[in-house]
């Protein structure tokens, strides 16, 4: 049995997103996009949750990789593995964030949208001091007033108390589900089982509001 990084190599040799231009190294392999120019990645095969104790290895000499990636994709990374990353600085996420970052001038920089959007926004909400990424769809926001609250981004159209229930498995306890998208709705049956619990379930302009209270 191959490891993820071989995976990896065959999925971009197989495909025509990417160049696989070398693999200096078992998990390092250099890549690059039509027009730009070839970077170092990193692989991992981490199969419970990313954290610091991983990643931190990866940038340990002069040729420190851009861009992390893991298989498989479904794996937590914890917080302090993201920033770990971004500090380096570095990016991370699966194969379809690769071919993304790919095509940037700087492949390093490349953050997943959403997550950008939702942590900029909490970010920059006048009540909220600072954001701590406990996961990557988990915030953890320190507000000016009031206690801190622990956010997890749910991607669902019609969010669904099987949706709560799967985010709370995977990411344990937290306050406040958000709706990824604007479209769609929040079921009541995904309401009900939040507040089982003690949480609520808001789209993102009830969030913004939530937070100032």
């Amino acid at each position: 049995m191959g490891s993820a990084a071989d995976w990896v190599a065959n999925k971009i040799t197989e495909g025509d997103e990417l160049e696989l231009v070398e693999r200096p190294a078992s998990n390092r392999l250099v890549v690059s996009a039509p027009g730009r120019e070839a970077f170092l990645v990193a692989v991992l095969g981490v199969r419970d949750v990313i954290t610091t104790e991983h990643v931190k290895p990866l940038f340990q000499d002069t040729n420190n990789p851009y861009f992390v990636l893991n298989i498989p994709s479904s794996t937590l990374w914890r917080g302090d593995a993201m920033m770990t990353i971004h500090d380096a600085p570095a990016a991370f996420g699966s194969l379809g964030d690769l071919g993304k970052a790919a095509r940037l001038e700087c492949p390093f920089l490349y953050r997943d949208k959403q997550w950008s959007f939702f942590y900029d926004g909490i970010s920059q909400h006048s009540n909220v001091r600072e954001v701590n990424p406990l996961y990557d769809r988990v915030f953890e926001a320190h507000r000016r007033h009031g206690a801190p609250l622990t956010i997890a981004m749910v991607d669902a159209y019609n969010m669904s108390a099987e949706d709560i229930r799967a985010a709370r498995t995977r990411y344990g306890h937290f306050d406040i589900a958000v709706k990824m998208t604007s479209y769609g709705s929040v079921t009541s049956a995904a309401s009900q089982a939040a507040a089982s619990f003690g949480a609520e379930t808001l789209m993102y302009g009830d969030l913004l509001r939530r937070l100032a209270k």
